[in-house]
């Protein structure tokens, strides 16, 4: 669990940094080198249409970008790098659809260190963006492990080493966890260690590599990939899906490693999330159902829609898309058959029990969440109590008083989860701005997949909406920060 956390809490990193109009995303991953040890990689993507261009010759036009890279152990510099990123040169500055990547590696001994990062671009005159976050190389050579996972955007063998080269292969990485609507194959690149030393020589384990639905951990059926593999000082794994096929939502990619016994000698697992509007939901499943004697045929028609998106937080991403795209046009009887399917796939032997159980939590949630025009499964709170269950805490401030940056904050709610889709420590901040009862819609969350606001106490404090920074990790000042901080 331990390390299922460091992955999540570097996903979360990835969400961007920015600064101005200067739009950056940033990765890592964790390896580890039988001959060198353990090392960082960091992977920072630029966006063109986020730089400065300036003139450099023949009518020509480049741009660059200033990096400062640290890790440190408390106030001591272990290692850093101070480099300078230059795009490609280009002719027409009104077209800069593209990305440029600069990479870098760290040998670092194992311990625990503080990544510090300081970007800007160098020929704009505004502030540097700083960012940090809490890295820790635990790489055992007594035990079995998996690195981390890095996406890659592409590949190619390579005869000569580069920077980007890693057994034979010349990597470019995909630095962004979100896959967009022209995207249609994942690839990804990790390794495993000390297979050969715990296992022995000519021994076999079984590796697996499959997609899951982020909401569940049920697993994409056609995405797997299930192998026997004999035991190396290092394992790679290099590997493509196919995701054309995938609805849009949030995943993750899974690796495991089982010996014989089929007992799991680790696993790790990484996030993404997919746009993907080509794929629909397959209305031929509902011609194959019978609806005789269901129980859905006791609701009347105008209750049908209602019933069929109250299942949306705990609907799979295919099912979303018939919510989303299809429920408007829907024939009475495809509505019905739908819910015939949405139940039956949740329990086979007894749909309406499933849906009953389901029913109590949707009334709850109508009596505490719903408001004069949204019915409580529809609330951003309501959403979150159906997707994720109850909170273990709430934190509940109708108005906050105080001086100073503080003061004058609209009503809000912090919620609390111990253990949330796998990860721990899961919070979401809920606001009310225009005060209407029961109007709150979510502001921000760590959970991995959800909507994250690095500068949401600004939109608590009204009048501080542009003087708040956000801090270089996910510690906050003041009342709603204790709160926030120390959940109670």
């Amino acid at each position: 669990m331990k390390k299922y956390i460091l992955v999540l809490i570097a996903l979360a990193f990835i969400g961007g940094i920015q600064a101005q109009k200067l739009n950056a995303s940033l990765s890592y991953a964790r390896f580890y080198n039988p001959e060198l040890g353990s090392y960082v990689e960091t992977y920072l993507s630029v966006e063109a249409a986020g730089v400065k261009f300036v003139a450099v010759e023949d009518g020509k036009y480049q741009a660059k970008v200033n990096l400062l890279l640290m890790f440190k152990k408390g106030d001591s510099i272990v290692d850093y790098s101070k480099t300078q990123l230059s795009s490609p040169i280009s002719e027409d500055t009104l077209n800069l659809n593209y990305s440029f990547i600069d990479q870098q590696r760290f040998f670092l001994p194992k311990g625990n260190y503080t990544m510090e990062i300081e970007f800007s671009d160098a020929s704009n005159a505004i502030d540097p963006s700083t960012a940090s976050i809490d890295i820790n190389l635990d790489f055992n050579t007594e035990k079995i492990q998996i690195s981390d996972v890095e996406f890659l955007s592409s590949y190619n063998k390579s005869k000569d080493w580069k920077i980007n080269t890693k057994n034979g292969y010349d990597m470019v990485p995909h630095v962004s966890t979100f896959y967009g609507e022209t995207e249609k194959s994942i690839t990804f690149y990790a390794e495993i260690y000390q297979t050969l030393k715990v296992l022995g020589a000519d021994a076999k384990y079984l590796l697996s590599v499959y997609v899951a639905n982020a909401s569940d951990m049920v697993l994409v059926n056609d995405l797997i990939i299930r192998k026997k593999v004999e035991a190396q000082e290092v394992n790679v794994i290099l590997s493509q899906f196919d995701i054309s096929k995938l609805a849009s939502g949030n995943y993750y990619l899974v690796i495991e490693i089982r010996d014989k016994e089929n007992k799991v000698l680790d696993a790790n697992k990484s996030f993404f999330q997919l746009s993907n509007s080509d794929v629909q939901f397959d209305q031929d499943l509902l011609s194959q159902i019978s609806a005789e004697q269901s129980f859905i045929n006791n609701f009347p028609e105008d209750s049908l829609n209602a019933l069929i998106l109250s299942v949306f937080p705990i609907a799979e991403p295919m099912e979303r898309s018939f919510i989303k795209n299809s429920l408007k046009d829907a024939s009475e009887q495809q509505k019905r058959k739908f819910l015939i399917y949405f139940w039956s796939k949740r329990d086979e032997l007894n749909p309406k029990l499933a849906w009953q159980k389901y029913q109590l939590e949707v009334i709850k949630v109508q009596k505490s969440f719903a408001n004069s025009y949204e019915a409580g499964y529809a609330t951003d709170r309501g959403r979150v109590y159906l997707q994720y269950g109850p909170p273990n805490t709430i934190s509940d401030q109708e108005f906050e008083s105080g001086g100073g940056r503080h003061e004058g904050s609209v009503p809000y709610q912090i919620w609390h989860y111990y253990v949330i889709a796998n990860q721990s420590d899961g919070k979401f901040v809920f606001y009310n701005p225009h005060l209407v009862p029961n109007g709150y819609t979510v502001l921000h969350s760590n959970v991995v997949g959800e909507i994250s606001n690095p500068h949401w106490q600004g939109y608590l404090h009204r009048n501080q909406l542009e003087s708040l920074d956000a801090p270089e990790n996910d510690r906050y000042p003041g009342r709603s920060g204790e709160l926030y901080n120390n959940p109670r």
